[in-house]
């Protein structure tokens, strides 16, 4: 239905207790029920039971299966599986028995891997410090301390004297640099502690224990090198090993570790169901179109389980229908507040009107165009992974990252990319292009060749000239959305039995139209004394007929809030003022640009700066102001007429597989 959610309906299911695991699996997989909590009534008859065993053993295996993810080389997985049963799928689980060569060669890899980093290490040392021409297991002296040490060059001869006071206790070999001194360390017994944690600090030295290493430099890297083969030779070898056990269970792993997943997810449904000594009871949502289908599965599926329709007064969740196109907008409904399940939902209005706002306020087919382009530049980008063209500085598009998420941006630029040609169209028609006024070269040769009779300066619709008509026209279009909003609120206000507020809704809507006819007699000079005139007295009528309504059907509150219905049509004004500011700084930069090409070259260096960074300037205005004020017309000016907003999403049970399949999805499509 049009500007409507999809239509929702309480059901009940009580079926006997030995189908429960069935008919979960059933909501599991045809993903059309929301659970709820069972009504107080109900309740009251009924327990919950917990089948511990059957979890335990599922969240076990689950466990089982993620440790074997983490540790086996993964592997794509091109097939599906099906389980029919959670004794299936925890015997399928037990079937994969690699438990303890997986826990072998996973313990091997890291002690293999430990000694790999060491060895690295080692030869970055050895390499660092091959200034040093004895065999490094001199170094490891019981009654002393070795020390492998780097220090800023311009400090090491400070820190050398320092160390001078001890020379009976320590000994140091350098190697100088440029930047950095590296040394090697060694204080015995005698050399006090606190003196080179002292002298260490005071020159920023950064020391390190020596490790245990034996041999001189040149030979002891061979060594470390041919170690390092050695560990990389049995690395791979665990590894090969790995990947064999990969190749002949990872994908039955992936495929039993998401049944599993949703198992728990049905077990946990299972263990909270209201339930007697044989039957068991649930309660949901669902749209009513699938209750014929849910109790077709459910009568072909399992025995005895009946499905009621229950009458209710809850607000229903919100499941969005809209048509395809317009589903990117339904993002910029949910950032305002969700609708209730049963009153309108403006996601259609918002779509088709906030292009329109936007494409008048900017106005411009130069800015339309570059709008336009840097919006399919994102959606290629982005949704497209076409990284082959880069329009945007990386800063600015860190700042963007920073502000919105990539799927937002997405949303965003979609959205705004209807707006961007409607802004390209009325470009046209108001001849502006960055400002300039290029359709009298088009019009000229038309004119001349084809015999037309085109406007000679190319200007169809000026907004300057022809500023009176935008502003009434920008009025009207207030006029149409507060109508239409009230219209929609009387609609509300009807369906849910509020008579007032449906009573003062009528008086805002006559009253704002009294006014807005008086207003227009007026400014057409017309005759509008009651005491002569009937169309004055009728408008007057109006205006007097409404106040009544709206004392009626809201109190004494709505007369102190009269200003505010004819404030939010005249709001819509904006949509001319933001124009005429982006049409006035666009013709200012072009005619500074244009006074500067009469003078020397760095004048027209200057304007020709002036004139790129000033529509840089109008476009990033022309970017936010219109879609903000675009966004706010609607929301503000227009939802308050109707909207009351705070639903909740539907979100129905079940899960979105990849690697398995589901168990009732064949019936569900035959019917």
């Amino acid at each position: 239905m049009v500007l409507k959610p999809i239509p929702m309906q309480r059901i009940a299911v009580l079926g006997l207790r030995k189908e429960r695991q069935t008919v979960v699996s059933i909501l599991h997989d045809l993903h059309v029920v929301q659970l709820e909590s069972l009504s107080k009534d109900v309740a009251t008859l009924v327990r919950n039971e917990r089948d511990n065993e059957t979890f335990r053993q599922v969240s076990d295996q689950l466990l089982r299966m993620k440790a074997f993810k983490t540790v086996l080389p993964p592997i794509a997985a091109a097939q599906c599986q099906r389980f029919t049963s959670v004794d299936q799928i925890i015997q399928a689980a037990k079937s994969v028995n690699v438990d303890d060569k997986v826990a072998t060669l996973e313990k091997e890899k890291e002690h293999l891997l430990t000694q790999l980093k060491e060895t690295e290490n080692n030869t970055k040392l050895v390499e660092e410090f091959s200034f040093f021409p004895e065999d490094f297991n001199v170094l490891q002296l019981k009654m002393a301390h070795s020390y492998f040490g780097r220090v800023d060059s311009k400090n090491y001869a400070a820190f050398r004297k320092a160390l001078d006071v001890n020379s009976q206790d320590v000994f140091v070999y350098p190697k100088e640099g440029k930047d950095i001194t590296n040394l090697v360390l060694v204080t015995f017994p005698n050399f006090p502690p606190h003196a080179l944690a002292t002298v260490v600090q005071e020159y920023d030295v950064k020391l390190e224990a020596v490790p245990k290493l034996d041999g001189k430099a040149d030979q002891l890297l061979q060594n470390l090198k041919a170690k390092h083969a050695d560990i990389s030779n049995k690395l791979k070898e665990v590894e090969r090993q790995l990947g064999e056990i990969s190749k002949s269970h990872y994908v039955d792993i992936v495929c039993i570790e998401e049944q599993l997943e949703i198992e728990n997810k049905k077990l946990e449904v299972v263990d909270n169901l209201g339930v007697t000594s044989d039957s068991f009871a649930l309660e949901g949502w669902i749209p009513k179109s699938k209750v014929g289908q849910l109790r077709s599965v459910f009568e072909k599926n399992t025995k005895g389980t009946m499905l009621f329709e229950l009458e209710t007064d809850e607000h229903p969740p919100t499941q969005f229908d809209n048509p395809k196109r317009f589903k990117l907008f339904e993002a910029f409904i949910r950032f305002y507040s969700l609708p209730e399940g049963k009153e309108f939902d403006p996601t259609l209005i918002f779509g088709i009107f906030f292009p329109i706002f936007y494409g008048m306020m900017v106005g411009d087919a130069g800015y339309g165009l570059f709008i336009l382009l840097v919006c399919r530049w994102v959606i290629r980008r982005i949704e497209g992974g076409k990284r082959d063209i880069n329009i945007m500085p990386s800063m600015l598009s860190k700042f963007a990252l920073n502000i919105l998420k990539r799927r937002q941006m997405v949303k965003l630029a979609k959205a705004m990319t209807p707006g961007a040609i409607i802004a390209i169209g009325l470009g046209f028609v108001f001849n502006l292009y960055f400002g300039f006024h290029l359709n009298g070269y088009l019009f000229g040769f038309l004119n001349t060749h084809l015999g037309l009779h085109l406007p000679a300066d190319g200007t169809i619709f000026s907004p300057i000239t022809s500023l009176r008509k935008l502003l009434l026209i920008a009025g009207y279009i207030g006029l149409g959305m507060v109508t239409f909003g009230l219209i929609l609120g009387i609609l509300n206000s009807i369906r849910e039995g509020l008579k007032k507020h449906a009573i003062g809704k009528m008086g805002w809507l006559l009253f704002g139209w009294g006014v807005v006819l008086f207003g227009l007699a007026l400014m057409h000079h017309q005759h509008v004394n009651p005491v002569h005139s009937m169309t004055g007295a009728a408008y007057i009528g109006l205006m007097i007929g409404g106040i009544g309504l709206m004392f009626v059907g809201e109190g004494p509150r709505a007369i102190m809030e009269l200003p505010s219905i004819v404030s939010h049509i005249l709001s819509y004004t904006r949509l001319i003022g933001i124009l005429l500011a982006s049409v006035i700084l666009a013709d200012v930069i072009d005619f500074i640009f244009f006074k500067t090409l009469h003078h020397g070259i760095p004048f027209i260096v200057l304007g020709t700066m002036i004139l790129f960074i000033g529509h840089i300037f109008n476009i990033i205005i022309g970017v936010f102001e219109p879609g903000i004020q675009g966004a706010r017309l609607v929301y503000v000016e227009f939802f308050s007429k109707f909207y009351h907003g705070n639903g909740r999403a539907f979100k129905p049970f079940g899960t979105a597989r990849k690697f398995t399949y589901h168990q009732y999805e064949l019936q569900a499509e035959k019917k």
